[in-house]
């Protein structure tokens, strides 16, 4: 059951080469990826390289969704160098290490654990910016599971924006597509089915609060399932994959520029789902915060 197994995304590419920040390549809000990164410094410029380093926490495990540790938080580290190949092309490589904060399991196992390593291509042509990417899953320390409790999730993803200005405020809808490809060989894959895909539509605002000190990144989704998620029966007993409408979530973080490298992150979040999605609640509110370094 693809609820014994944790899954996150990065998608940061997408943010990276959109003409919202096509320099800073971290607006986690703008791309739909339940704030697992935080909006980082603006880099330093530099046509060819930039790199951003963040510590994050979360106080649930919320991913496309679904409460992935009902029980817990997780903290994150991300790493993310970006090569900026031309003016208009950018190469991301948002590597993103996770642990759970608080216990996960009852039986004596370690705590649940998670590396991620996506490589996406974006390209920008005037406002419109497509990214295509592939995601590699790790998770560690998972129960149940062989070999030695880790599990492998491979995924293909495909991103296009649209960002325009009214006055100070950019406005970027945007739709992402994400498909699972299967588990390595060797390595059971019990998170997603092979072939299922989930569906993103978003609008994503950049509102600068105070001159270039404080901004806020409200996001809007409505996500869609294609056997992607599970719905559960029978006080949860029972699962199967769910296709439909998955839920309405909201996001709203607020960014405090300290410095031309350093940024602090903190936002709130709320998520509906009428889909008895497994072990998620109709209503589900979080928070999290981050602290961001970019050069």
């Amino acid at each position: 059951m693809k609820s014994a197994l944790l899954r996150i995304i990065l998608f940061a590419a997408a943010a990276a080469a959109s003409s919202l920040h096509a320099d800073t390549n971290t607006n986690s809000a703008a791309i739909g990826k339940d704030l697992k990164a935080p909006v980082v410094a603006a880099p330093a410029t530099n046509p060819l390289f930039n790199l951003t380093l963040s510590e994050n926490y979360d106080s649930l495990y919320m991913f496309r969704g679904i409460n992935e540790l009902p029980s817990a938080g997780i903290l994150s580290t991300s790493f993310e160098p970006v090569w900026h190949i031309t003016s208009d092309d950018t190469l991301a490589v948002p590597l993103w290490y996770a642990t759970a904060v608080g216990k996960t399991y009852s039986n004596g196992l370690q705590n649940y654990r998670e590396l991620d390593v996506p490589v996406n291509y974006s390209h920008t042509i005037g406002n419109w910016t497509l990214c295509v990417g592939y995601q590699l899953y790790t998770y560690y320390n998972l129960e149940g599971v062989s070999p030695g409790g880790t599990g492998i999730q491979q995924e293909a993803t495909v991103n296009l924006s649209y960002a325009y200005k009214t006055g100070n405020v950019t406005w970027t809808p945007s739709i992402a597509y994400f498909y699972e490809l299967g588990t390595a060989n060797n390595y059971e894959y019990g998170t997603i089915n092979a072939g299922s895909s989930f569906l993103s539509p978003q609008l994503a605002i950049e509102l600068p609060l105070y001159k270039d000190i404080l901004t806020a990144n409200p996001t809007v989704q409505y996500n869609f399932s294609f056997a992607y998620n599970d719905s559960s029966y029978n006080d949860g007993e029972l699962t199967k994959p769910y296709t439909g409408a998955n839920n309405f979530q909201v996001q709203l973080p607020i960014t405090w520029q300290i410095t031309k490298v350093v940024s602090i992150m903190g936002y709130v979040a709320y998520s509906y789902q009428g889909a008895n999605l497994v072990q998620t609640a109709p209503s589900t509110i979080w928070a999290g915060a981050s602290v961001g370094l970019s050069f």
